[in-house]
Order: structure tokens, then C-alpha cells, then sequence
């Protein structure tokens, strides 16, 4: 086991979203939702693996769905599931989509992105997410149904984790992800500077 920083996790966690694919941006929702995981005790390095396995199969939602959203119109499962990610960064930009009454989205990829981003907005100290045995521990589930509602109270702050821990072997199979992000050496870049450089007087 190995000891991170809230920092490391965070860094770590946007390189992997990079890796994955994800845009600069989301990739930064991401390195803050797993900051969020990490302090709340969530299990965060199998959630960024989990992330990394399966985003490629995930889709955007389209902008028809988005507009069902606001007006609350029936959902209706579909094939390939919705990226937590992109449905989280969409409900976070525009907040107003949940005011009106609890909202439901079908066939969600891993949910718990969804509470980790809005854990990283400060959104969930008004909103929570739900699905099928998320209270019973189910907290990787790969693909569920979500209702996302107010809470009945604002969520007190709980004391962050300050001590995050990780499985070396998850350390590992994260950092396969982000070094997919490096730029490639090449002795062009190190006469340039980049790296050591070609003479190292420490």
C-alpha cells in the first residue's frame, strides 16, 4: 500500500482521465471527483480503473435528451450507456436542471462518477444521487438507472480523509493509463531541455 497526497490523487486522476480520452476539462472534473472520492473514503482507485476500462463505451448524452431532462420527459433505456462524466459536467454547467423535481436518467455507466462530480462541485451538499443498491453498498455498479434529487437538509461537511491510500498494484495500472498522455522522449525535446537533458551537473 502507498499514501498519497490529496494533490497526487487529483493529478494522478487527471492524467488518467486524459489517458482515457476524456477533453482537458472533463479530465479536471475528474482529477476533482476523485479528490472527492478519495477524502469521503470511496473506493477511488477502482473507480478511476473502472473509468478507464469503460469509457470508450460510453456515449454523450444528445442534446434532445438533455432538453427531456429539463422538461422531465419519460426516459427510455437505450442500448449503450450514458457517461457519468459528461452527464455530471452537463448537470453541474447548468445546475437549474435539477431544481424543478427529483430527476431520473436511464442506464447510466458507473454512478458513482455522477456523486463524485458533484462532489467535486460542492453540488452534493444539496443533491444527492440514487440507484438500485447504492445504499447497500453497491458502489461500483456499472450501469444503473439514477434519480437525482434535493435533499431534505444541506449535507454537513464530514471531515475529509487525509490519509488516502491505494493498492500498489492499482498504482500501477493507473499510471499504465496516464503515461498515454507523455510525450515520447526524443533527443530533439532533450537538446531543448525537456527532462534531464543530456548533462546532468546535480
Amino acid at each position: 500500500m502507498r499514501e498519497l497526497s490529496c494533490n497526487e490523487v487529483e493529478g494522478l486522476a487527471l492524467k488518467v482521465g486524459r489517458g482515457a480520452g476524456f477533453s482537458w476539462g472533463l479530465a479536471e472534473e475528474i482529477g476533482r471527483g476523485a479528490r472527492a472520492l478519495a477524502q469521503g473514503g470511496w473506493p477511488w482507485p477502482e473507480a478511476l480503473l473502472a473509468l478507464a476500462r469503460d469509457a470508450e463505451s460510453w456515449r454523450a448524452p444528445s442534446p434532445l435528451r438533455v432538453e427531456g431532462w429539463s422538461k422531465r420527459r419519460d426516459e427510455v433505456d437505450a442500448a449503450s450507456p450514458l457517461c457519468p462524466v459528461r452527464v455530471a459536467a452537463l448537470l453541474i454547467d447548468d445546475p437549474s436542471i435539477l431544481n424543478v423535481s427529483p430527476l431520473r436518467i436511464a442506464n447510466v455507466g458507473l454512478p458513482l462518477w455522477i456523486v463524485a462530480l458533484l462532489a467535486g462541485s460542492g453540488l452534493d451538499k444539496e443533491f444527492e444521487v440514487d440507484w438500485p443498491g447504492a445504499s447497500s453498498g453497491a458502489s461500483m455498479t456499472p450501469a444503473a438507472d439514477v434519480v437525482i434529487g434535493r435533499r431534505a437538509a444541506l449535507l454537513a461537511p464530514a471531515p475529509p480523509l487525509r490519509r488516502l491510500l491505494a493498492d500498489d498494484a492499482a498504482l500501477a495500472a493507473l499510471g499504465a493509463v496516464a503515461s498515454r498522455v507523455y510525450v515520447p522522449a526524443s533527443e530533439g525535446s532533450r537538446a531543448q531541455g525537456a527532462g534531464g537533458g543530456s548533462v546532468d551537473d546535480d
